[in-house]
């Protein structure tokens, strides 16, 4: 099977305020996820907040990576909604390769 694909689709940030870090604190992650497998495809997408940022562990927002946002992303959904949110695209493809049910007219 396939891996499935981890991706951020746009973060949301606050400004500074004198309050927040210099450059903001992202506020919310929006993501995808894709899995394809013998030419089939699936996908998902969703959003994540976040709470206040660590002043100890605070990354700017321009050296933040994608694979960062990533995990936290899965941290903050955690170990079973990610194995969930794959597990249905996973499932999603078996039905596109063996579909039990189809819908349509005769004519």
């Amino acid at each position: 099977m396939a891996t499935p694909v981890w991706s951020i689709a746009n973060l949301e940030r606050t400004l500074p305020d004198g309050i927040t870090p210099p450059e903001g604190q992202v506020t919310t992650a929006h993501w995808t996820v894709s899995l394809e497998d013998q030419g089939k495809t699936a996908s998902a997408y969703g959003s994540v907040g976040f709470s206040d940022a660590d002043p100890g562990n605070y990354t700017p927002f321009n050296q933040l990576t994608e694979a960062q946002v990533i995990g936290w992303v899965k941290a903050t959904l955690g170990d079973e909604e990610v194995a969930s949110i794959e597990s249905a695209l996973a499932e999603q493809i078996q039905q596109k390769l063996t579909p039990t049910s189809e819908s349509g007219v005769p004519w």
